[in-house]
């Protein structure tokens, strides 16, 4: 058998430039509520009573009488915010041959700090989600109004559009003041990317291209979110890809769903929002991220923490759907 030549000698060496991972390419916890940041630990939030606000009380007044009196209630909660925290151990050898010539294209410290600010982020999702499933909203019913998955339908049979003017009324008719924004999940916004009811009234504009500003625009809304984060409902196994991922931002798996809601643009005194986000700073900061080392076994641990809290409480000021691309 002939000796291999030059030519056929494949030297293999590492990709300095190339690697591969896979996470959630946006989150959008951030955007569903206000944040409000600059808490202490005895920090409360002022809440009206709303009766009085829409109740007549104004009358005549006859000379020489007093005006007619009125009044109105004000109770507190309390602002509880927990922390949440995780760490990543980077080890000495992991750190000293990622420097050397030729190796693999490893930042170890930097991907240890992403990835536990991105678990951060992760759990914050879940958080807002949770907290928005738990509750009972001016729908009425707990974990949200079944929808039969009549919004995945394609033609004008679609209740897409009478589901979102019934949440608007329902939550009109409690508070005074229609929703601005619409949050769905994934599955659900595919479904209605292609809805007969949405397309013609955008075919004369915008080359008919459905984006989430023109559902938005079609609904009388603000803002359509569309929440496209998943997570992996597998456990920890000895394989590391076992992987079995699911749409966080849906109710029952695989069925779609969607809140109907408003909120103001930024937080403020008397102002009404279906929830907030409490944010409590670390060392001046919104997060803290901070390293210690643990000798024995030859390795920094880098750990990310926040302490924040989700609260849901202008619940007439929601509208939740489930099941709404599946029965």
């Amino acid at each position: 058998m002939a000796l291999p030549t030059r030519n056929d000698v494949i030297i293999r060496g590492a990709l300095q430039n190339v690697s591969i991972m896979y996470r959630n390419a946006s989150f959008i916890g951030s955007q569903v509520f206000p944040t409000i940041t600059g808490l202490n630990s005895r920090t409360q939030i002022l809440k009206y009573a709303k009766g009085p606000w829409f109740r007549l009380e104004a009358a005549l007044r006859a000379e020489g009488t007093v005006a007619e009196r009125g009044s109105y209630s004000v109770s507190t909660t309390n602002i509880d915010p927990k922390q949440v925290s995780i760490g990543k151990a980077v080890t000495d050898e992991l750190v000293r041959s990622s420097s050397e010539p030729g190796n693999l294209p490893l930042q170890p410290i930097t991907e240890a700090i992403e990835y536990c600010a991105n678990q951060i982020d992760l759990y914050n999702e879940k958080l807002i989600a949770d907290a928005i499933f738990a509750q009972t909203w001016a729908d009425g019913v707990a974990h949200g109004t079944d929808m039969h998955g009549a919004w995945a339908t394609q033609t004008t049979a679609s209740t897409l559009i009478s589901d979102i003017r019934a949440g608007k009324s329902a939550v009109q008719a409690a508070t005074g003041l229609e929703p601005n924004t619409l949050l769905m999940d994934y599955a659900t916004w595919v479904k209605i990317l292609d809805n007969a009811l949405i397309l013609d009234r955008i075919k004369y504009s915008q080359a008919g291209v459905t984006t989430e500003q023109i559902v938005a625009m079609v609904l009388g809304l603000d803002r359509v979110l569309v929440g496209k984060a998943l997570i992996n409902s597998a456990k920890e196994h000895n394989s590391e890809a076992t992987f079995t991922p699911k749409q966080l931002w849906e109710y029952n798996t695989g069925k779609g769903s969607a809140f109907l809601y408003y909120t103001p643009a930024s937080a403020g005194l008397r102002t009404p929002a279906a929830g907030y986000k409490y944010q409590m700073n670390i060392d001046g900061a919104a997060r803290e991220v901070r390293s210690y080392r643990e000798d024995d076994h030859r390795q920094v641990v880098y750990e990310v923490t926040e302490e924040s809290q989700i609260s849901c409480l202008g619940l007439d000021l929601g509208y939740l759907y489930k099941d709404c691309v599946s029965d």
